[in-house]
């Protein structure tokens, strides 16, 4: 559409290298100004608050470890004797204990094992928001290169409309001699004219609301600019089939996740059965006593109480819990291996579900080049249509309603070159995302 633009401009008497020297320059001031895709997506990664989120929570997570690597608080306990108690020590006043359990041999490592990988997969989750992001943000940016593509391209088509409208006013008053034109054609053009300048104010409108949506992925202002880099709208596909689905399998964060969590569970497993072992407790007991008189005479019918010493007595103990009831720890291992087995198979849809997003992602790019090509193709051909109708129109011999409808026609062809690239460079992104190439 530039070509006839620029064609007309020069039907009304334009300078030729003015103009392409105007065009020059903003496409330079464009490129100077344009922040690359990567600095955008650091951004994101650096501010998103969804993400922030997902990390806060995983280093919440990491604090679990320790608490499960000590051993239960040691019992101290207190006894008074209202009645002071006759032993042959001596009358017992105080009674002080102190316990320590110390669960089975390896319990707490198993522990902490588990939730290293709950911690781990909980990061993972971390990563996948990531990449969620990073895909969300490639999208909007192509988007907003959608909607400016197309204002861009109903501008030149506004001022094309304005061209033939003054082509199709100068033949009515009698511009070209023998050459009678029509008001008809001018007021059809009005009427073209009036409906593109809606058309670029519904893509301003658009245009305004994916930023809104950009910035606020990057959570900056939602009235900053976004200036697009348009280089990044020639990336080609340059991976495999078998170098994508190798990648899922050793680096999409759901995959990697599940082969976590598995892990976990089989830890679940051995602190289950480590639970139904026995525990182990340590204790000492610490006895005062006071001096006690004797009582009584030897050889009275009462009998003879020697008298106490008042000894204070230290008593180390032993004990070990008898954990008889089997049914719940038996349960508990077979819950875990349950999960475990889970894992296995939520991994194995997981992988066939992203086997066929794979698949869907190169169809995608294979129809945005198809349809790229035929686009291309036809505005070609239409241009060419386009510059032989205007030639015959100009000299009083062509059809005006064919060459509006040619003109609409290349309008149309031009937006859809566009749609297509940008569909090619959405599905890139898509498979990106699977292969949790971030940047």
């Amino acid at each position: 559409m530039r070509g006839y633009r620029i064609m007309i401009k020069e039907y009304l008497g334009l300078n030729k290298c003015m103009l392409g020297l105007f065009l020059s320059m903003v496409l330079l001031i464009n490129a100077s100004m344009a922040q690359s895709l990567e600095d955008y997506l650091v951004e994101a990664g650096e501010n998103n608050p969804g993400l922030k989120a997902k990390y806060a929570f995983y280093m919440s997570s990491l604090e679990k470890v320790p608490q499960l690597g000590q051993l239960p608080d040691p019992e101290l306990s207190f006894g008074f004797f209202l009645k002071d108690m006759a032993t042959l020590m001596g009358d017992q006043q105080l009674n002080v204990s102190i316990k320590q359990r110390f669960p089975w041999f390896g319990t707490f490592q198993s522990q902490k094992d588990e939730a290293s990988l709950l911690a781990q997969a909980n990061y993972l989750e971390f990563e996948k928001a990531k990449d969620e992001l990073y895909n969300q943000v490639k999208q909007s940016y192509y988007q907003l290169y959608l909607w400016s593509h197309h204002r861009m391209i109903a501008e030149e088509n506004l001022e094309l409309l304005e061209a033939m409208e003054r082509l199709a006013l100068n033949r009515f008053k009698g511009g070209i001699p023998g050459v009678k034109g029509k008001m008809t054609d001018v007021l059809r053009i009005q009427s073209k004219s009036k409906e593109v300048a809606a058309l670029i104010e519904e893509y301003e409108e658009e245009m305004e609301l994916e930023q809104v949506k950009f910035n606020q992925l990057l959570n900056r202002p939602i009235d900053q600019k976004v200036n697009v880099d348009y280089s990044v709208l020639e990336q080609e596909m340059i991976w495999q089939r078998q170098v994508i689905m190798d990648s899922i399998r050793t680096q999409n964060p759901d995959i990697i996740k599940l082969d976590v969590m598995g892990e976990a569970y089989q830890k679940r497993s051995e602190v289950a059965n480590k639970a139904g072992l026995p525990s182990i407790g340590i204790g000492l007991d610490y006895m005062v006593n006071s001096p006690r008189s004797p009582m009584g005479e030897i050889g009275n019918g009462m009998g003879y109480i020697p008298g106490g010493m008042g000894h204070n007595m230290v008593m180390p103990m032993v004990s070990l819990s008898l954990p008889i009831y089997r049914k719940k720890y038996k349960a508990a291992i077979r819950e875990a291996e349950r999960l475990r087995e889970l894992s296995i198979y939520q991994k194995e849809q997981v992988l066939n579900s992203l086997e066929f997003q794979m698949e869907q992602g190169f169809k995608q790019i294979k129809d945005a080049e198809r349809n790229l090509k035929l686009y291309q193709d036809q505005a070609a051909l239409l241009q060419r249509s386009f510059d032989l109708i205007l030639a015959e129109y100009s000299s009083g011999e062509g059809d005006f309603e064919e060459l509006l409808n040619v003109q609409q026609e290349l309008l149309d062809f031009e937006m859809k070159i566009s749609e297509a690239i940008v569909n090619k460079q959405k599905a890139i992104a898509q498979l990106e995302r699977l292969m949790a190439k971030s940047l």
